[in-house]
């Protein structure tokens, strides 16, 4: 009965460590902008859209990307210099009552 109760244990700690790292391996389906709201701040999102605006602050970028259903800023770090489609992995923030994406990975796409 102990064994058969250490077993599951292992089995059960294994599962959700498999569950964790699937988790961040897996890539996260794309979510339009016209679905984010309050109920998503700190969430892991991946989004795609068109930078339409590039502002420089003194280190970081807000990049304006908009998609067929919205538009939303994106944090980021990278130097960015030119207009182009994008794929945005990161968190949902709010900053003066305005959603925004803190992001973690930028991909340009061959749009």
């Amino acid at each position: 009965m102990e064994h058969l109760l250490k077993i599951s244990l292992a089995a059960s700690i294994i599962g959700i460590f498999l569950l964790t790292l699937l988790a961040d391996i897996l890539p996260r389906p794309l979510t339009n902008l016209e679905e984010m709201d309050s109920n998503m701040i700190n969430q892991k999102v991946r989004v795609q859209g068109e930078i339409f605006k590039i502002e420089d602050k003194e280190g970081f970028q807000i990049l304006s990307i908009k998609d067929e259903t919205g538009k939303i800023d994106v944090i980021c770090n990278s130097n960015i210099t030119a207009i182009q489609n994008v794929e945005v992995e990161g968190t949902v923030k709010e900053y003066k009552s305005y959603l925004q994406i803190q992001a973690d990975k930028i991909i340009k796409n061959k749009k």
